[in-house]
């Protein structure tokens, strides 16, 4: 089973290549998230979670989710990581979930993909990012291989620093800094809904076809970068910055 979580489609898009792969199921984590129910997968016996990295660690909803769900003792617990910097101290964080749920780590690795995260860096042309996404095709069909041959990743190079920083930061980052207060929409809102279907949360709701923010964002800049006319903004740090639409080769 290939488990995962997506803003923009960077993380789908591994996913779906691996399982295309390995032959496996795909399950998209916001059908959990979204009504906030645990996953059950019991009778599968390898796990691959697909995801991105969010300050070095995983997403947070995404480690909690697998932290409330339910899979079968010593299954082979895979984690493939998307990212736009560094893999940071996935390895790690992915090592302490498999010990306190029962499941037999078999590594973590991951691939370089276009940056969408708008609020705080700058962002690519389209050109840039469909050669990022070209480049990551290799990478992506060698941990589908691995996996399909029940192997070990040989598990990413993490720092004790990288976790220790994340330990601390992720906390501050999403108690003070994610949220929805400067999210808003322009008079180039259309009110077509799809920020709402994007999210992975379910965070989103419509009102007189204007999308209304809750309190559950992760961050994930899904509606800000899929929303077809560019109408949402994020304060005025997205301001005149191209949008990521996601993988496309």
């Amino acid at each position: 089973m290939v488990i995962y979580f997506t803003g923009t489609g960077n993380s789908r898009f591994a996913a779906e290549k691996i399982a295309e792969i390995t032959g496996d199921k795909l399950y998209d984590s916001a059908l959990s998230l979204k009504d906030g129910t645990p996953m059950s997968f019991e009778d599968e016996d390898t796990l691959v979670f697909v995801c991105p990295i969010y300050v070095s660690t995983l997403p947070e909803p995404f480690e909690r989710l697998i932290r409330r769900s339910t899979f079968k003792k010593n299954a082979k617990a895979y984690f493939f990581v998307t990212y736009a910097g560094s893999i940071g101290a996935a390895g790690r964080f992915s090592r302490n979930i498999c010990k306190d749920k029962d499941l037999m780590y078999m590594g973590t690795t991951g691939v370089i993909m276009p940056q969408n995260y708008i609020a705080y860096f700058a962002m690519k042309t389209e050109e840039e990012n469909r050669k990022i996404v070209e480049t990551s095709l290799k990478d992506i069909q060698a941990a589908g291989e691995i996996i399909k041959l029940g192997q070990p990743f040989a598990d990413c190079e993490d720092k004790i620093s990288h976790y220790f920083i994340a330990k601390l930061s992720m906390p501050l980052f999403n108690r003070f800094y994610v949220n929805t207060k400067k999210f808003h929409v322009t008079d180039e809102c259309i009110g077509c809904g799809k920020c709402a279907r994007v999210c992975p949360l379910g965070n989103i709701t419509m009102k007189d076809k204007i999308p209304v923010w809750g309190d559950k964002c992760t961050h994930c800049m899904g509606c800000i970068n899929l929303c077809p006319k560019e109408a949402v903004e994020f304060g005025k740090s997205s301001l005149g910055k191209p949008r990521y639409h996601g993988p496309s080769v």
